[in-house]
């Protein structure tokens, strides 16, 4: 379900593989409908949902769980805007009592935040002395979005780097602006006039011709490991499903399904109070200015977290995309090589 649900989302019509593969040539197969693929993903997670215990001990930190099928069902149907069943799955998993927002936001994207009470789906990574860049024990996550500098600073590659106009997007005195942003500079010179990135005090000095403006700090690694293991932070987990995002799930579905506003409200409120520590900053408003707020919430709140571009396809507010081309772009063109194995089987997705 996993796997098909991002392949569906983002290339749409796939090949439907659901038995066992003995030669190359078995998995050949003509595209299955998104309708055929989704009911793929339904059975499997109403499977799942159906054997997965709540929790597991302490031994099996990070095994999937009934509240991980649960939410990542929840996820589907949002995807498919079926509000009913969207708001019967999220509210499950809230009502379950098995996940908090206790851990504040600037500890999630924090090694010490690994698996902390809100994590749903979390991939678990490390590194130890045998692999201290193996990707046998860990992953790329925080490599490929780290800085892209030189010596000290040569963290990463430097992709998913958030823009002025996503920096621009957090309100006034939003603390998850500064946890979601990592500041740079590009010079010895310029590093010395800007405030030290908390919680390490780092001035990370960016390559020169670097034209970005910051980068994803949930993907920023501690100096202490960096210099145990590797610059690569190959031993960073990857958070897949939050409980903020199940919160938002709900409030979407009760708002958009026209359930209830007022819990819409209530749901929204709670991921807000935690990001700013009180209850001065709930939004009050109904119907569609609900609607946007819910939206906006989820922008700031995921932001860096790979959520976005989904939301805007689904929203169908993707023209918002610089480049985007309507009736095209709401799904990925098929990799050349791709329909070349397929031998005729596969065609290229529409306008490309």
């Amino acid at each position: 379900a996993f796997a098909y649900f991002n392949l569906v989302r983002a290339f749409g019509e796939v090949p439907l593989i659901n038995f066992r593969i003995y030669k190359d040539e078995d998995a050949n197969k003509p595209k299955a409908s998104v309708d055929k693929i989704y009911e793929l993903i339904d059975a499997d997670l109403t499977a799942a949902e159906a054997v997965l215990p709540r929790a597991w001990g302490a031994v099996y930190v990070g095994r999937l769980t009934w509240g991980a099928a649960r939410a990542l069902h929840a996820k589907t149907y949002m995807m498919r805007s079926n509000w009913q069943a969207m708001y019967t799955a999220s509210t499950d998993v809230i009502n379950s009592g098995a996940y908090r927002l206790d851990t504040p936001f600037n500890k999630v994207f924090r090694e010490e935040g690994e698996n902390c009470p809100e994590s749903i789906l979390e991939l678990q990574c490390t590194a130890n002395a045998q692999y201290p860049q193996s990707n046998e024990v860990g992953s790329q996550f925080a490599q490929v979005q780290g800085v892209r500098g030189s010596g000290q600073w040569d963290l990463g590659w430097g992709w998913n780097c958030p823009t002025q106009l996503l920096a621009d997007a957090f309100e006034a005195g939003d603390p998850r602006k500064n946890e979601t942003l990592l500041y740079f500079a590009k010079s010895e010179a310029e590093a010395a006039t800007m405030q030290p990135n908390t919680p390490y005090n780092e001035k990370p000095i960016a390559a020169s011709n670097v034209v970005n403006k910051y980068y994803n700090k949930k993907a920023y690694t501690n100096p202490a490991l960096r210099s145990t293991y590797s610059k690569s932070g190959h031993w960073f987990n990857i958070r897949l499903i939050r409980y903020s995002d199940v919160l938002l799930m709900a409030a979407e579905a009760l708002n958009r399904g026209n359930i209830s506003d007022e819990r819409a409200r209530d749901y929204l409120n709670k991921v807000r109070k935690r990001a700013f520590g009180d209850e001065n900053h709930n939004i009050t408003v109904s119907g569609s200015a609900l609607t946007e707020a819910i939206w906006k919430e989820r922008r700031v709140e995921f932001l860096g977290e790979g959520l976005r571009f989904f939301d805007l396809v689904r929203t169908g507010k993707g023209t918002e995309i610089q480049g985007f081309t309507a009736n095209k772009n709401e799904v990925f063109p098929v990799p050349y090589e791709e329909i070349r194995f397929a031998n005729g089987n596969w065609q290229q997705n529409q306008g490309y």
